[in-house]
């Protein structure tokens, strides 16, 4: 039997939470063997990803309901039917929950389906619908450790405008490979140059895309290839690659000069390889499998120009688009990962040429995988001293890095180092 996008979506939730799947590779899966219209395929994407940003809301609505405890997957399809009727205004009510009886009826019988009307028509015949939870833990589903964190680094009025902005949909950003590009429904960003922005729209479709005009690149990522001073001849080392965007931005800026870009998955580096060709510079990029904490092991002394390193990190300033990324945090993971970003930038520097400039990324938003990172390096490696950056916006810079936080321009959360070394 065909599915449709309700019983898709509540497939894809319950691999979710079910299996430890990520959210993204479990749509993209469930999506592709389907038979839907784009249409529906973005309502799946928007009915999937709204449970997982709001699950503790979701669960605070629907709990004065529930005299009993109901199978996991009939929970979910509570909360998915919860988050239609509260949140998305041009779904009907009434669609909505007739939609979610008929898969209970499907899925386990005529009783659970009774349940699951039951509840449903409880939580819209009560008050408890219009309220709010006072607790941040509930009214934004942000798991304790991660907002214990938030609120010991930026505090409670700038943790609040964080949480607050994470509630906003991400716009689409691009990155103009041809400077004369125009793009339909898009408009200049402040941060860069080199990036367009729009509120929404596949521009993976378009024409553009396909030609390779454009790509698809957070602006607050595009901020880090001119960091590199490229003047076009220089031999460069990209430790991290993977998929590439910042590789591709790089290999604009050079002539005669070559990237060699590591990642430690094969199928990761056929996405550099397809972006490069698509982007028209693929003659400018060689991709190797390797180990970023073993550069110079694989490479030896004072090989690279320039080295860029973005690093594994635990990723908490992307969880705007990938808000599943929340529940995968323990409190060990960021020294871990410090751990990691200190090996590779150690091995890194052995590779870097006397007067050579590296530059130093991550997409979090929390000190210990950025300044702390940033400080034990420079400790640790006298021969290296830190290059501050500047940028018209100065409110993106702190101790001479670029440090954007996702309330300030509706970006990723973003962070830049620069070394040179002497």
């Amino acid at each position: 039997m065909k599915k449709n996008a309700r019983q898709i979506a509540l497939d894809v939730l319950n691999d979710i939470f079910g299996n430890d799947a990520y959210a993204n590779i479990s749509l993209d899966r469930n999506l592709r063997d389907s038979e839907l219209s784009p249409v529906d395929k973005n309502f799946v994407t928007a009915l999937v990803y709204g449970v997982v940003s709001k699950k503790a809301l979701l669960e605070w609505h629907i709990a004065p309901f529930l005299k009993k405890q109901p199978k996991p997957w009939a929970k979910m399809l509570l909360l998915l039917t919860v988050d239609q009727i509260l949140f998305m205004d041009k779904v009907p009510t009434s669609a909505a929950v007739d939609e979610a009886v008929k898969i209970a009826k499907r899925h386990d019988g005529q009783a659970t389906a009774n349940f699951i009307n039951a509840v449903l028509r409880n939580f819209m015949r009560s008050d408890h619908r219009n309220e709010e939870p006072k607790d941040w833990e509930t009214k934004y589903s942000m798991p304790k450790l991660l907002l214990d964190k938030m609120v010991r680094q930026f505090g409670g009025k700038r943790t609040g405008e964080i949480l607050e902005s994470l509630e906003v949909p991400s716009h689409v950003s691009l990155r103009k490979v041809d400077p004369n590009v125009i793009v339909a429904d898009s408009r200049p960003s402040v941060l860069t140059e080199s990036a367009l922005i729009a509120d929404s729209g596949n521009f993976a479709a378009t024409a553009a895309f396909k030609a390779g005009q454009i790509t698809i690149q957070d602006e607050s990522s595009q901020l880090v290839a001119p960091l590199l001073e490229i003047a076009g001849g220089e031999n460069i080392l990209d430790a991290c690659a993977a998929p590439g965007g910042k590789t591709t931005h790089m290999a604009q800026y050079l002539t005669t000069g070559h990237i060699t870009a590591l990642d430690l998955y094969d199928h990761k580096l056929e996405l550099i390889r397809q972006n490069a060709e698509r982007l028209h510079v693929a003659d400018k990029i060689t991709t190797q499998n390797a180990d970023a904490t073993q550069i110079f092991e694989t490479f030896g002394e004072e090989k690279f120009d320039r080295i860029l390193v973005d690093a594994p990190c635990s990723g908490i300033g992307l969880i705007r688009r990938k808000p599943d990324i929340r529940y995968r945090k323990e409190s060990s993971d960021f020294l871990n990962l410090q751990e990691i970003q200190l090996e590779i930038l150690a091995s890194a520097s052995k590779s870097l040429k006397k007067s050579g400039i590296m530059v130093y990324s991550t997409c979090t938003i929390f000190d210990e995988e950025n300044f702390d990172v940033v400080h034990k390096f420079l400790e640790t490696h006298p021969d290296f001293e830190q290059v501050e950056i500047s940028h018209e916006k100065s409110n993106l810079i702190k101790e001479g890095c670029i440090f954007i936080t996702p309330e300030l321009y509706h970006t990723d959360g973003f962070f830049v180092a620069k070394f040179k070394k002497n």
